[in-house]
């Protein structure tokens, strides 16, 4: 369990900042895409980081029998989707 706590530790932090750094700019200047998408992508984050480290839904880096659960795929999907598409809008 002491390899998912290190693994979990990573996105679990960089969600959070991420989250809260979208969340604080949205308190201050409203909803704009790029902090919706940096809240989601966060949010994300997060959620995959404490899916590893609770073992839920094959988030469980152990698993025996090789087979990808969609909940990981999908949330993974997600945070770098987010990722890509709030870098594109910054950059123009």
């Amino acid at each position: 369990m002491s390899s998912n706590k290190a693994t979990a530790a990573a996105p679990i932090a960089t969600g959070t900042i991420l989250a809260g750094t979208a969340a604080r700019e949205v308190a201050q200047h409203g909803l704009e895409i790029w902090t919706v998408l940096a809240l989601t992508g966060g949010l994300s984050a997060v959620a995959v980081g404490f899916g590893v480290l609770t073992g839920f839904g094959g988030f469980d880096s152990d698993d025996d029998d090789n087979r990808r659960d969609w909940t990981t795929v999908a949330l993974a999907s997600l945070a770098l989707t987010c990722v890509f598409v709030g870098s594109g809008i910054a950059l123009v």
